[in-house]
């Protein structure tokens, strides 16, 4: 618990508030079950509760404060991060939960600057208007469910998160689908929590990765400090990678300098075609996660294994799984796992299949799933490559319903939230664009220049370059939005980002 906190009468009601929570209660009640799961030890667990005791403190202090009628706005929502020591964007994730829990109503107002032949008409932020509403949060129905819901109304991304944390063992993520056991669910909420499609404050991920105390607008691919294209120079990665082999050259070099003990990737399993999560434990395993699956994979659902094994980690997936990584940064509290992650390597995704419809695909092709050398999506066409060299196509658009409906939701085509952002929109073909969005990733991108592993180019000097990339995730995003417009208009739930 804080030892900061002022004993005061304001204080003792903060107090009150935080011990009569939702999170706090179902966590302190269930703490025989948690421990004869085995997931995370009584340190583990006395970590964790007293660190969602100081946030959650944290949070009710700050609706509190919300009381006074004139602290509704930006301005002094900096004054409270001032007077509690924390970053701007700290203060605008617990308005976020405040939200979420129906406690308050949070809207950002905006200036539009007007453009002209050169420059489209633009916006900027210019202030909060926060509303608080008169209700006592102890009579609130807590947000914190379990995922089923997020399951059951074709939101969920398939990152595998919730099964990577939970504390009783009772989820599974598989083929894209989520289920839960019923009988051992505690309902703490933890899944809820951690989900990317429960809720998802982008623009404090945003800031989180600037690392700015400004709101801004962010172009079309999210905040990066720079943008190249590149291709590996190591042949045994060059011959199997699906195009510049740029990941894989990554986690080549973080595990042959030892940055990394371990690293999370994707490789197949005995299916073919069908992938599974795997913990990479040298540079010799990278060769079997090479290449692109379009098939979904949880595969943050191993995190688990990680709560005993004290371990440096490189992570690999795509835009959801960063999405889930980054927020569960931001809302630190004190699950081992994730802290144990350094490097967050982003893959581009447009959509992921359910093994099912990649069989479909086959089906419509002609081919034998067993035949299948490669599989691509370029030009608007997927292609599938064969071992007895055929390729054969059939526009996206001919397979669009194919597609998991789930991933129809997000807004995300180039990993905003990780540290190093990977695909091949934008660059020639057998080369990477990388997008470049931390000081973490720039060390690491710089390390491959420097140890001659790989060839760079700025993205700026290849064609079709950042405008084509930027397109095709405008593409994304405007899809996203008419998903979520059809869910508001038939009262389905959505995510809240």
């Amino acid at each position: 618990m804080s030892s900061e906190l002022k004993i005061s009468k304001e204080g003792l009601k903060d107090i009150a508030v935080t011990l009569d929570s939702y999170r706090i209660r179902v966590l302190v009640d269930a703490k025989q079950e948690i421990l004869d799961s085995g997931i995370y030890n009584e340190e583990q667990y006395d970590q964790m509760l007293f660190k969602m005791f100081d946030e959650e403190l944290l949070k009710y202090k700050l609706l509190n404060y919300l009381s006074n009628p004139d602290s509704n706005n930006f301005k002094t929502i900096k004054k409270f991060s001032d007077s509690n020591s924390i970053e701007i964007r700290k203060t605008l994730s617990l308005l976020e939960l405040l939200r979420n829990e129906n406690l308050i109503e949070v809207n950002k107002i905006y200036d539009t600057v007007e453009g002209d032949e050169k420059t489209p008409e633009s916006t900027s932020f210019k202030d909060l208007v926060i509303e608080k509403y008169n209700v006592d949060p102890s009579k609130v129905k807590s947000v914190y469910e379990p995922v089923k819901t997020i399951f059951e109304t074709h939101n969920c991304s398939g990152c595998g998160l919730c099964v990577g944390i939970c504390p009783v063992n009772c989820l599974e993520v598989y083929n894209g689908f989520g289920k839960i056991d019923e009988d051992k669910c505690i309902k703490c909420g933890l899944c809820y929590f951690v989900c990317p499609r429960s809720y998802l404050p982008v623009s404090v991920l945003n800031m989180t990765q600037d690392k700015s105390s400004e709101i801004k607008n962010y172009s079309q691919v999210g905040h990066y400090l720079e943008a190249y294209s590149a291709r590996t120079k190591l042949n045994d990665i060059a011959k199997v990678c699906q195009d510049g082999g740029i990941t894989s050259t990554c986690l080549h070099y973080l595990f042959d300098s030892k940055m990394i003990d371990l690293a999370i990737g994707a490789k197949m399993s005995n299916t073919p075609w069908r992938p599974e999560p795997i913990i990479l434990q040298s540079k010799e395993d990278i060769l079997l996660t090479a290449g692109t699956k379009y098939v979904n994979n949880p595969n943050l659902k191993v995190l688990r294994e990680f709560n005993n094994n004290q371990s440096i980690l490189a992570v690999v997936g795509v835009p959801c799984m960063m999405q889930a990584l980054l927020k569960s940064a931001v809302y630190n509290i004190g699950i081992p796992s994730l802290n144990q992650i350094k490097y967050r390597i982003g893959i581009f995704c447009m959509e992921s299949f359910s093994y099912e419809s990649l069989l479909k695909i086959c089906e419509i092709l002609k081919v034998n799933v067993n035949d299948v050398k490669k599989t691509d999506i370029n030009k608007g066409k997927f292609f599938v490559y064969t071992n007895s060299g055929e390729e054969l196509t059939v526009p996206i658009k001919e397979i669009g319903n194919l597609a998991r409906e789930d991933c129809e939701v997000c807004f995300d085509l180039t990993s905003e939230s990780a540290d190093i952002s990977i695909g091949s929109i934008g660059s020639p073909s057998g080369w990477n664009t990388v997008l470049i969005r931390t000081e973490t990733g720039k060390e690491l991108y710089s390390k491959l220049i420097k140890n001659d592993l790989i060839e760079s180019k700025a993205l700026a000097d290849v064609k079709p370059g950042l405008p084509l990339l930027e397109r095709i995730a405008t593409s994304k995003r405007n899809k996203c939005t008419k998903h979520i417009d059809k869910k508001k208009d038939e009262n389905v739930r959505f995510p809240r980002y």
